[in-house]
C-alpha cells in the first residue's frame, strides 16, 4: 500500500500561533458566554419549572382520592349552607306574604265597612225621601177626597197636617 502524503498545509502549521490561538480561545469564550446566557440558562429554568410542574401532577395524581373528597365535602357544605339560605329566603318571604295579605284584608275591610255605612246612609236618605213623597201623595189624595166628600178642604187640611207626621 501506498503511503498517501499529506496535503502540504496540513503538515505545515506555520498557521499556527499563539497570536491565533488567544484569539479563537478568546471566541470560544464569547460563544460560550452567549450561549449560556441566551440558551442554556434560559432551557434550564424552563425545565426546572417544568419538572416542579410534573412532580405536582404526580402529587395530584397519587392524591386524587383525598383531593374528590375534600371538593366533594366542600360541595356538601355549599349546597348546605344554600339550602338554609333558600330556606331563610322562603321563611321571609312567607312571612312578608302574611303580613301584607293582613294589611291587605284590614284595608278591604275598612273600605267595605266605609261602603256599607255609605250605603246605610243613602237608604236611609232614600227611606225619608220616598216617605216624604208618599207623605204628600197621600196628602194630596186625601185633600181630593175630603173636599169631595165634605166640600170644606180648610178643616180636612188642619186635621191632615196635624195627624200626618204620626204616620
Amino acid at each position: 500500500m501506498a503511503q498517501t502524503a499529506a496535503p502540504e498545509w496540513l503538515t505545515n502549521l506555520y498557521f499556527v500561533t499563539v497570536e491565533t490561538f488567544v484569539i479563537q480561545f478568546i471566541i470560544l469564550i464569547v460563544v460560550l458566554y452567549v450561549l449560556n446566557r441566551f440558551i442554556f440558562q434560559p432551557y434550564l429554568i424552563y425545565l426546572d419549572e417544568w419538572e416542579v410542574k410534573q412532580k405536582k401532577v404526580e402529587d395530584d395524581y397519587k392524591n386524587i382520592d383525598a383531593l374528590v373528597a375534600a371538593k366533594n365535602k366542600e360541595a356538601e357544605k355549599l349546597l348546605a349552607d344554600a339550602r338554609v339560605k333558600w330556606n331563610t329566603l322562603i321563611e321571609e318571604a312567607e312571612a312578608r306574604a302574611k303580613k301584607k295579605e293582613a294589611k291587605i284584608l284590614m284595608q278591604a275591610e275598612e273600605a267595605s265597612a266605609a261602603l256599607l255605612e255609605s250605603s246605610k246612609k243613602q237608604a236611609e236618605q232614600e227611606k225619608k225621601s220616598m216617605l216624604t213623597e208618599v207623605k204628600a201623595s197621600i196628602l194630596d189624595l186625601t185633600l181630593r177626597l175630603n173636599e169631595k166628600l165634605f166640600k170644606n178642604e180648610k178643616v180636612s187640611k188642619d186635621f191632615i197636617e196635624k195627624n200626618i207626621d204620626s204616620l
